[in-house]
């Protein structure tokens, strides 16, 4: 189905998948719409899942001491929950819709699973993924070297 292929080929890791491998890919996906202000993960909190906004925009939020911090705004295309499907364990952060947002969803465990079925493209897809990663990585070193203030000649610990 063209509508689904388009979903799948919006997303930067399965952009230069094969059809055969975006309908199979297609398969594992529930997709769900979310009303505005409500919170799809919450910092803290097992994540299992790996959700791709198709739809929307969502705030991704970090609690910094009694404050909230914006860390990046996601739509159509972008995706999260990507961390725990290579590091299981809870949210590093709050995602929360900002308007109707519609996401897809893939359960982590039916990746893993589609990855061994399908190891050329799961490569594939693994390498995008720590691309992606890593170009978030770098905007988050960016924005903390930025931001950080210390006394020049101050000891650093090591």
């Amino acid at each position: 189905m063209p509508g689904e292929h388009d979903v799948l080929r919006n997303v930067r890791i399965f952009r230069d998948l094969e059809d055969p491998y975006l309908a199979s890919l297609w398969k594992l996906i529930t997709v769900r719409e979310i009303p505005p202000k409500e919170r799809i993960v919450i910092e803290g909190t097992p994540v299992t899942e790996l959700c791709i906004v198709t739809n929307g925009v969502v705030h991704v939020r970090r609690l910094a001491g009694k404050r909230e911090i914006l860390l990046n705004r996601l739509g159509p295309g972008d995706f999260f929950g990507e961390i725990n499907l290579f590091d299981p364990g809870t949210a590093t952060a709050t995602v929360v819709a900002m308007k109707p947002t519609q996401v897809a969803v893939i359960p982590h465990q039916a990746l893993l699973t589609w990855f061994d079925i399908n190891p050329a493209a799961g490569y594939r897809v693994v390498s995008a993924f720590m691309r992606e990663m890593s170009r978030r990585f770098r905007m988050t070193n960016s924005r903390l070297a930025n931001s950080a203030y210390w006394k020049p000649g101050a000891a650093v610990e090591g």
